[in-house]
């Protein structure tokens, strides 16, 4: 459904081992081999394509060379809890989100970023991380995204803002 494109910047704020990024820039390879001798295409694969963030250093290591062994070659990996103030710049960065986002947890309000707060008044982590994704999405991109089954039936306020949200004011295309 995502179809990455060659002008795509690919996003995956919770990148673990950066599996959602390597299976994005295989489909890159495959799709446009041609393209990708191009100087500037190439360079943009290389260098800007991919952005993943994981507050784990020893994930960062491994998905930094999980994308290195696919033969992309300079990923943007960024050491840092994605929910956090640190990360307060991951606004319209991205065209492309692809998340598999950690489903247990609460946070305190305190340690969370106050413009994803603004979309999603929660501490649950599930609904903090659509609320990041939205937050870092440009005009037009798109996401793919894992979410437990509570975000479409829970009945709490905050799920109740969060569906406002993707079902109102974004553009849901399909649930699976």
């Amino acid at each position: 459904m995502t179809q990455p494109t060659l002008e795509d910047v690919i996003c995956d704020p919770s990148c673990g081992t950066a599996g959602f990024l390597t299976v994005a820039g295989e489909y890159i390879r495959e799709h446009y081999e041609t393209e990708l001798y191009s100087d500037s295409v190439k360079e943009h694969f290389q260098n800007r394509m991919f952005v993943g963030m994981e507050f784990d250093p020893t994930m960062i290591r491994i998905g930094g060379m999980n994308l290195m062994l696919h033969g992309i070659e300079n990923p943007q990996l960024f050491d840092v809890d994605s929910l956090s103030e640190a990360n307060t710049g991951f606004t319209e960065k991205a065209s492309l989100i692809l998340a598999n986002p950690p489903f247990k947890g609460s946070l305190d309000h305190e340690a969370v970023d106050g413009k994803i707060l603004s979309v999603i008044d929660s501490k649950k982590t599930e609904l903090l991380f659509l609320a990041l994704i939205l937050k870092g999405l440009t005009l037009g991109g798109h996401v793919a995204v894992i979410v437990p089954d509570g975000v479409l039936f829970g009945s709490s306020k905050a799920h109740q803002q969060v569906r406002t949200e993707i079902i109102d004011r974004q553009k849901l295309q399909a649930v699976s």
